[in-house]
């Protein structure tokens, strides 16, 4: 059998097909090499030499099978469990994100409510603000009306007091007698009544009655009425009289005490609680800047986490793209690789059965092996066709005369080389291609896990961050709160104190104007009663 028979096995035209579409090889060469493939003559009666080297080569390939179903078995098995632990980190990851989302839509709808609190905080603040404007407003204008009202009430018992004094003066009475009837001087109350000029008790009672008058004191009045009661008992009884004077100006030295420590303490605590309100503002407008700041903070920290967080999945999808890029490097290497050794394989069997015609010494015997039941079918004289049975084509015409070796074998031989040095030289690229491949695959997964790590790292300190700024944001929230109620209180407190204090502070000058005439007018009641004349 020549080359034409070999071809006709089932794998027989890969060698021709190799040899036409190999791209390393000369126009010239190629078209020996296929003459030689397709000539029959040369190679009758080599059938069991052909199917050896198909043998040999079903066997390599066999070998080089099981190893690379080794290697691709080990390999599936390492790529199975880094997957599992991809698989779990991502989903731990997954878990920690979803946490991390839901707490930060708590935080925020916390944040929202926070602030229309805040601002109808501060809505309530302005309003009672107004508010205490304009009533500060009006109590001035009414303190103002009420002040001088009082004053013109002051004004009017003084002249009438002093009208009365007048006409009941001794001096008075003697004119009103001389010029008037005696009936109108029954009738008319504020004349005396009596012939004879008016007595130290007298006098004493209407210097009381024109006192009691002004200062409308219950104590005046109770002292007047004792007056009163001591006109009908002897002279002796004054002394009484005028020791209740005596203890009527202690009492209001005492009332005047009272009013000027009463004074004192109103002004001492507007004072305070002007500056507590005062620090209480500025404490609550640097509690508002500072949750602001925080607030923008938490802003900022949460679209950095989110952009880390999109980093990583990035990473991951490129790590993963990476892995399957290189898995079907991998394939395709290893799938260039066994054709090549394939193809080497046929070349060299083609080569040693050249040898054996051209060259014997440099002929390579194959190793003896056990015949399987193809080559015993074959050696028996049966050859089944694959595709169908079809009548076998009539033997060629043999040559006639002695055979002679063609000349041209040397230069196919030579091109056999050529074709097994590139397809080794091709090898050695690809070997290398694939070990620097399979460099940058490590390096780029060292570089995207270390990556991978520093993003972690910095997600956790972002994370950790962003709970201590939300700790400290709600401990400034309690702040603000505590600084509004004390703002609350101290209001309160101020309100308590113009309550208690405004009127004190607002007539004390009227008070002590109104005691310090009180008490000279009693001074004057008891030198009457000791026997002084003041007209």
């Amino acid at each position: 059998m020549g080359g034409a028979a070999l071809l006709q096995m089932p794998s027989g035209d890969r060698l021709k097909k190799l040899v036409s579409s190999y791209p390393n090889i000369d126009a010239s060469d190629r078209r020996v090499a296929i003459a030689f493939l397709e000539d029959s003559s040369e190679s009758t009666g080599a059938s069991d030499q052909i199917v050896g080297i198909l043998k040999a080569m079903k066997d390599d390939m066999e070998a080089e099978l099981k190893d690379a179903i080794a290697e691709e078995e080990k390999s599936i098995a390492g790529f199975s469990d880094l997957k599992a632990s991809k698989e779990k980190e991502i989903e731990m990851a997954t878990e920690a994100i979803e946490t991390k989302m839901s707490r930060a839509g708590e935080i925020a709808v916390a944040v929202v409510q926070s602030q229309d609190a805040l601002e109808d905080a501060n809505e309530e603040a302005a309003d009672t603000t107004k508010f205490l404007a304009t009533l500060e407003k009006d109590c001035a204008t009414k303190e103002k009306e009420m002040a001088e009202r009082t004053a013109m009430r002051n004004q009017e018992v003084a002249a009438i007091s002093e009208a009365i004094s007048i006409l009941n003066d001794d001096d008075a009475l003697d004119v009103f007698k001389k010029s008037m009837p005696s009936s109108f001087v029954q009738t008319v109350g504020f004349l005396q009544k009596a012939d004879a000029k008016a007595s130290r008790a007298k006098k004493v009672q209407a210097v009381l009655a024109g006192i009691a008058g002004k200062a409308k004191n219950v104590h005046l009045n109770l002292l007047l009425y004792t007056v009163s009661s001591k006109l009908k008992m002897q002279a002796g009884a004054f002394e009484e009289v005028k020791k209740m004077i005596d203890d009527m100006v202690v009492l209001l030295g005492k009332q005047q005490a009272d009013d000027e420590k009463q004074k004192a303490y109103c002004e001492g605590e507007f004072d305070k609680a002007a500056d507590e309100d005062a620090a209480a503002k500025t404490k609550l407008s640097q509690t508002d800047a500072k949750l602001a700041e925080l607030t923008d903070t938490i802003g900022t920290l949460m679209e950095e986490i989110s952009a880390l967080e999109a980093s990583i999945v990035a990473l991951d999808k490129s790590v993963a793209d990476a892995t399957e890029q290189r898995k079907e490097e991998h394939a395709a290497y290893v799938e260039q690789m066994q054709m090549n050794e394939a193809a080497m394989g046929l070349v060299e069997k083609a080569k040693n059965r050249m040898q054996k015609f051209y060259n014997p010494t440099l002929y390579k015997a194959a190793p003896k092996t056990e015949a399987t039941m193809e080559e015993k079918i074959i050696t028996a004289g049966t050859f089944a066709q694959v595709h169908m049975h079809v009548a076998p084509p009539p033997a060629p015409e043999l040559p006639s005369g002695p055979m002679q070796k063609s000349g041209k074998s040397a230069g196919v031989i030579s091109m056999m080389d050529t074709i097994i040095s590139d397809l080794g030289a091709d090898m050695k690229d690809m070997e290398y291609e694939e070990k620097t491949a399979q460099t940058d695959y490590a390096e780029l997964m060292a570089d995207s896990q270390e990556t991978r790590a520093g993003d972690a790292k910095a997600l956790t300190g972002k994370q950790s961050t962003k709970a201590e700024k939300e700790s400290e944001l709600m401990t400034t929230k309690e702040i603000r709160g505590a600084t509004s109620t004390d703002l609350k209180q101290i209001a309160s407190v101020i309100a308590d104190l113009h309550a208690a204090c405004d009127f004190i502070m607002q007539n004390f000058d009227l008070r002590l104007e109104a005691r310090t005439a009180e008490i000279e007018g009693l001074k004057n009641a008891k030198a009457v009663l000791s026997g002084a004349n003041f007209s």
